[in-house]
């Protein structure tokens, strides 16, 4: 997948449900995310300087991109072939969407992510 590709993917995938989370809800979903962050960060020398700035500017495509597939597949978002997987974003989501809505409008949203999976790459599951 393409850096480009896949950071539309990624904050598709991730930054859909923001408006629907609580604090709390966004603060255990850091929490959980912080140790597949620090040993992705440790592989692909990101420091928390970077992820800071990507995330003041809400804008990751100034992160390396191998550090941002790194998590994705460590968070199961990605699967082993590279490929956004679907199925297990949408189950991921549940522990943190509690509302009918917004897992229907979080779903939605997520499935129109799918066809980047089609789009051809020159990097295979890099």
């Amino acid at each position: 997948m393409s850096a480009n590709s896949f950071v539309v993917l990624a904050f598709c995938a991730l930054a859909v449900g923001v408006n629907a989370l609580t604090e709390e809800q966004k603060a255990e979903i850091t929490k959980s995310s912080l140790p597949l962050i620090a040993e992705c960060s440790k592989e692909f020398s990101v420091n928390q300087g970077d992820i800071d700035a990507a995330k003041k500017l809400g804008d990751p495509s100034g992160l390396n991109s191998c550090f941002v597939g790194c998590f994705m597949k460590k968070a199961g978002i990605i699967n082993a072939s590279g490929l956004f997987d679907v199925a297990a974003t949408i189950e991921k989501s549940k522990k943190y969407l509690t509302s009918e809505e917004d897992l229907k409008a979080f779903e939605k949203l997520t499935e129109m992510c799918a066809p980047e999976n089609d789009k051809p790459v020159s990097d295979s599951d890099k």
